[in-house]
């Protein structure tokens, strides 16, 4: 797969630097070198069913840079994350898959292809119109016109708040879902009351079923109400662990190991590091740790 004269970005972009062509080629010729007979064991036995958690993990990483890191570490962990796409492209090019060039013109094509209005005559008044051209493009290619179902091609290896989202959004597309926000946290309160039924029936696996029922539908009043659900609970669990840290430290400062605080003190030092958060909420009482 290449792209076609016409398809290739080159009017009006700026130029790639040798810099960066050279850098790349080096790290190319790096995995080739790691994964050839002389190389590294680990290197070499690594497929791609084996490598796939690697990749989540330094994502994971990454996204940790970005919110918390420095500069440096920012960097550090685009690499890591770079490195290991290139690692399993080239995986993928020894198994006759596709080559690393190949990879790399589809992917070229495919970005000017849902880009007509940079590399086209499309016109569009903001980011608005470009999402509605996108999934216009996306919807006439050849690889999603073959989808058995409008559920597919949403990775079960999503997290799971951003995998009930996604379904949710794409079977709303096909009109099966709720019209406002208000009629989901009916459906929620409706949901709370079927766990607690399963909590007084004692039942382990009726409680594992409705409590994700619960978490699915919040999932949907998340999307109605425009938020991200992972991101929201991500916010929350760094917001419990600032404050959780701040116990600690607040212990600490007195000579008084954890275990030995009660209930009712680490309640009360919870509330000083949320009332300290809201009296300084750029600091969002960091200093402690």
């Amino acid at each position: 797969m290449h792209t076609t004269k016409q398809d290739q970005p080159t009017a009006g972009c700026p130029e790639v630097s040798l810099e960066v062509s050279e850098a790349f080629t080096e790290l190319v010729k790096l995995i080739k070198t790691l994964r050839s007979e002389h190389g590294c064991p680990w290197d070499r036995k690594q497929t791609p069913e084996t490598f796939h958690h690697y990749i989540l993990e330094e994502y994971h990483e990454l996204v940790h840079a970005l919110n918390e890191g420095s500069h440096a570490e920012i960097a550090d962990e685009t690499g890591d994350l770079i490195f290991l796409v290139v690692f399993a492209a080239y995986m993928f090019e020894q198994q006759g898959i596709a080559t690393l060039p190949e990879v790399l013109h589809g992917v070229i094509s495919k970005m000017v292809r849902r880009h007509p209005h940079v590399f086209g005559e499309v016109k569009v008044r903001d980011a608005e119109d470009v999402i509605d051209n996108w999934a216009k493009i996306k919807a006439s290619e050849k690889n999603i016109q073959k989808r058995e179902s409008l559920l597919d091609g949403i990775p079960r290896s999503l997290p799971a708040l951003n995998r009930a989202q996604k379904l949710a959004r794409r079977a709303a597309k096909a009109g099966f879902d709720w019209t406002k926000a208000d009629e989901v946290l009916l459906k929620v309160d409706e949901e709370l009351a079927e766990l607690k039924m399963a909590m007084s029936s004692g039942s382990q696996a009726e409680i594992r079923e409705e409590l994700g029922d619960l978490l699915f539908v919040l999932t949907n009043a998340a999307r109605h109400l425009e938020v991200n659900s992972e991101a929201a609970l991500n916010e929350t669990s760094d917001k419990f662990e600032r404050r959780f840290r701040y116990i600690e430290a607040q212990l600490r400062s007195k000579g008084k190991p954890l275990e030995d605080a009660d209930l009712q003190e680490m309640d009360r030092l919870w509330d000083e590091a949320k009332a300290l958060e809201k009296s300084t909420p750029d600091t969002n009482v960091r200093s402690v740790k």
